[in-house]
C-alpha cells in the first residue's frame, strides 16, 4: 500500500493560513503567514498550494495525496494527465503519484481583484533582469507590467529551526526598501511546509524551488493574474531527467512546471530563459536600481566578495560592463587590488573543476591567464595538498 499524505483541513485566523496534514499517519500542521499587502488575495478555495507544495515530495519519495476538500479541475487535469507522466517517462523510480479528491472549476471559484502582476524579488542577476525589463519603466504592453513584488521565505536558506536567519531577514529587508523606492507594493509569504517535508526526507531547495514559488503564490490566487517567474538556465539546458543521485535542479524544466501550475486565470511565465546570463548581467550593467541593490551573497547580508556566486558576479560585470558603477554592492578597491587571486578562481573553478557557470565568462579573461600563470597555480596547488598531507 502506498504512504499517503492527507489534506484533512485548511482555516484561516487574520494573515495566517494553517492546514492540517497526515503524513502517512503522522499529524502535522503547515503554517504560512502573509504580510498585510497579502490579506485580499489569499484563497483557500482549493488544496491547490498544498498539491504543488508537497508534489516533487510525493513523486520522489512514493506518497499519494488525497482530501475531502477539492482540487481545481485544471490542475487536476494538467498534473493527472500530463505533468507527473512526463516526469515519471524520464524517472522511472518516480512514483506515479494519485491525488484523490474532489473537483471544483474556475468559475466556482471567486475571484476578486485579480489585477496583480507580480514576480520574486531576491535583488539575484535573474531576479533584477526579470524587474528591469517587466517593470514601470520597461516598453513592454502595460497589462503585462510589473506591480507588485514578492519575497517568499519558504525554504531557500533552510537552516536547522524555524527562525527566520540574519541572512533571510536581510534579504527581506533589501527586497522590501526596492519596492518602497521604486512604487511596487511589497507582498511577503512565509511558511513551515519546507521543515515538514524535511522531517520526512532530506529537503532540497534546488530540487524544490519552483514548487515553494507556486505554493505562495496559489495561496493567493484572488489576486494574482500573472506571475514572473525568474529563470536561471537558458531554454536549451531543458531537462526533466535526475541523473543518479544528482540533484535534479527545478530550474531545468521550470517552462513545463510553471504551464501547469497556470490555471484560474492566473498565467505563470519564466522569465529570462531564452537569453544567456552574460547577457543578463550586460543589461544590469545600463540598470541603475542594480548599482545599489545587486545581491548574491550566499554568506552574508551584503555582497562578501569572497562566496562563489559573489567572485562570479564581479568577474562578470568586469567582463562586460564598467565595474565600478557597482562600488555600492561590491567592495571595488580589494577587487582590483587583488585581481589575480580572481583570475586564479577563475581558472581553478572554470577549467580544473569544469564549473558549467564560469565557462561563459572565462574567454574575457583567458588572454590575462598566460602559461606561466596556468602552471604557477597548478603547482601551489601541489604544494597546498603535500602540506595538508604532511601536517
Amino acid at each position: 500500500m502506498n504512504k499517503k499524505i492527507t489534506i484533512k483541513s485548511i482555516s484561516q485566523q487574520d494573515k495566517t493560513v494553517k492546514a492540517s496534514i497526515n503524513i502517512n499517519g503522522h499529524e502535522e500542521i503547515v503554517t504560512t503567514l502573509f504580510n498585510e499587502n497579502c490579506a485580499p488575495y489569499i484563497s483557500l478555495k482549493s488544496i491547490d498550494p498544498y498539491v504543488i507544495g508537497f508534489l516533487y515530495f510525493a513523486m520522489n519519495y512514493g506518497y499519494d495525496i488525497e482530501s475531502k476538500l477539492p482540487i481545481s479541475e485544471e490542475l487536476y487535469y494538467n498534473l493527472h494527465f500530463h505533468f507527473i507522466d512526463s516526469l515519471i517517462q524520464a524517472n522511472p523510480n518516480f512514483h506515479r503519484v494519485q491525488i484523490n479528491a474532489p473537483l471544483t472549476q474556475a468559475n466556482d471559484i471567486s475571484f476578486n481583484n485579480k489585477n496583480i502582476v507580480a514576480t520574486g524579488i531576491s535583488c539575484g542577476v535573474d531576479s533584477l533582469y526579470t524587474i528591469a525589463t517587466h517593470g514601470k519603466q520597461s516598453s513592454i504592453p502595460s497589462d503585462y507590467k510589473l506591480n507588485a513584488l514578492c519575497f517568499f521565505n519558504v525554504g531557500a536558506a533552510m537552516k536547522g529551526n524555524y527562525e527566520p536567519s540574519a541572512l533571510i531577514e536581510g534579504r527581506k529587508k533589501l527586497a522590501q526598501t526596492f519596492a518602497e523606492e521604486y512604487g511596487y507594493k511589497f507582498l511577503y509569504v512565509e511558511s513551515n511546509i519546507h521543515f515538514i517535508i524535511n522531517k520526512y526526507a532530506p529537503y532540497s531547495h534546488v530540487e524544490n524551488h519552483t514548487y515553494m514559488a507556486l505554493f505562495c503564490c496559489l495561496h493567493l490566487q484572488n489576486g494574482i493574474a500573472k506571475y514572473y517567474y525568474s529563470s536561471g538556465y537558458t531554454i536549451k539546458d531543458f531537462s526533466i531527467i535526475k541523473e543518479g543521485n544528482k540533484e535534479l535542479d527545478a530550474a531545468h524544466y521550470d517552462l513545463l512546471t510553471l504551464s501547469i501550475a497556470s490555471i484560474n486565470g492566473c498565467k505563470f511565465y519564466s522569465i529570462g530563459s531564452t537569453t544567456t546570463r552574460l547577457n543578463k548581467v550586460s543589461y544590469l550593467c545600463n540598470y541603475p536600481p542594480a548599482y545599489k541593490y545587486l545581491n548574491v551573497c550566499v554568506n552574508e547580508v551584503q555582497n562578501d566578495n569572497k562566496c562563489f556566486k559573489s567572485i562570479r558576479t564581479i568577474l562578470e560585470i568586469d567582463a562586460v560592463g564598467d565595474i565600478t558603477k557597482f562600488n555600492k554592492v561590491f567592495d571595488i578597491n580589494e577587487y582590483q587590488s587583488n585581481f589575480n587571486w580572481y583570475l586564479r578562481r577563475l581558472y581553478i573553478d572554470c577549467k580544473l573543476k569544469k564549473d558549467p557557470l564560469l565557462q561563459e565568462v572565462y574567454p574575457y579573461f583567458k588572454y590575462k591567464i598566460s602559461l606561466t600563470f596556468k602552471l604557477k597555480t597548478i603547482f601551489s596547488i601541489i604544494i597546498n595538498k603535500l602540506l595538508r598531507k604532511n601536517g
